[in-house]
């Protein structure tokens, strides 16, 4: 296996690092609160979808560098060229978590300074500001650094296209529809601290514990959906045969690229 490369070793850090701290920090908030608390909700549900991102990379034609450990055969789905990255289950807490919970903050600051509707803006700056992470961190961290390479993109919609640096501006929408959700999910709280989903679980339930494990559901089932809407165009466009912009030499040395 070659040596991981600096920007290689940033993202698996970044992916182990993250996760942890975020996943730790919401189970303390939850002692502390005395029932789930939001960040942790969102932690679990963005775990839950891990899975969908090995279709998502094999729809996208992600490619990985042969460095990066990767998960065993039995991952569901596990189409990923070459396999999917071991850092993905963890990684997926920091990068959905960090961008979301930015946003919440600036959507609450915003909503309070502006006089505007709070579910406006955190709608707003959520997509803004998920747009600008998967476009900063996926297509620079990853296509430009070389931590990810797209072997094909669509036609037009793409920055540095026919390169294998080639990075599809379309992601970065996708990705910033899933962290606007979640930032609408953190930041849409009443004046207990509660979620629309718990107060929508505390009305159904008639205990803590029935309206915590409802409120896990309903977060995992809505971040499965967000997910899969989005994955949808892109595996539309891969099996339509849309996706055919890229480079004809090998992304990595020694790995043949994802056939069309």
């Amino acid at each position: 296996m070659d040596e991981p490369t600096l920007p290689l070793k940033v993202g698996i850090g970044f992916a182990y690092v993250g996760g942890a701290f975020f996943l730790a920090t919401g189970l303390l908030l939850s002692v502390r609160r005395g029932r789930l608390h939001p960040l942790l909700l969102v932690c679990l549900s963005a775990i839950s979808f891990c899975w969908i991102e090995a279709p998502y990379d094999w729809a996208m034609y992600a490619q990985f560098p042969p460095a990066i450990p990767r998960m065993p055969s039995w991952w569901p789905l596990n189409v990923t060229w070459g396999g999917l990255p071991a850092s993905v289950p963890p990684g997926y807490v920091a990068y959905f978590v960090l961008p979301a919970a930015i946003g919440a903050a600036l959507g609450r600051r915003g909503g309070a300074r502006f006089g505007g509707r709070r579910p406006n803006a955190l709608l707003v700056v959520g997509l803004v500001v998920g747009c600008l992470w998967a476009f900063a961190f996926n297509g620079f961290l990853g296509a430009k650094l070389g931590v990810v390479h797209y072997g094909r993109v669509i036609e037009g919609l793409a920055i540095r296209e026919g390169t294998k640096h080639q990075y599809p501006l379309y992601d970065s929408l996708a990705m910033g529809v899933q962290m606007m959700v979640f930032t609408y999910l953190l930041g849409r709280t009443d004046s207990r601290g509660r979620t629309v989903v718990e107060m929508w679980a505390d009305s159904k339930a008639k205990s803590r514990l029935r309206a915590s494990l409802l409120s896990v559901a309903a977060f995992v089932v809505i971040g499965h959906a967000v997910y899969l809407s989005v994955f949808a165009p892109h595996l539309a466009t891969k099996l339509l045969g849309v996706v055919t912009v890229g480079p004809s030499e090998a992304l990595f040395e020694g790995v043949p690229n994802q056939p069309l």
